[in-house]
């Protein structure tokens, strides 16, 4: 559990120190109009907040991979998808 530090775009964040890769989220690319708009909504969402993430073990780049929770209990991906920000990632 720590502090939102920075939204790098609508799937990736940085908690405290660590950069999360969000699991099962797949938002568009920065630099489109729809990765932008999920860029915003994630900061509207997350800036600031305080998260509990429960990291899977495994990395994806420079990120570890794993769920994130509001405050509030409420998965943070899951509301992305279900606001139509973001669709769920699919092998």
């Amino acid at each position: 559990m720590d502090r939102v530090t920075r939204v790098r775009d609508g799937d990736s964040i940085v908690v405290g120190l660590i950069p999360i890769r969000i699991a099962n989220l797949d938002c568009a690319e920065s630099g489109t109009s729809a990765g932008e708009r999920a860029t915003s909504r994630a900061k509207e969402l997350i800036a600031g907040q305080i998260l509990t993430c429960r990291l899977e073990g495994r990395r994806s780049y420079d990120r570890e991979v794993g769920i994130c929770t509001l405050e509030g209990g409420m998965d943070f991906g899951e509301v992305l998808i279900a606001e139509g920000y973001c669709s769920r990632w699919r092998k």
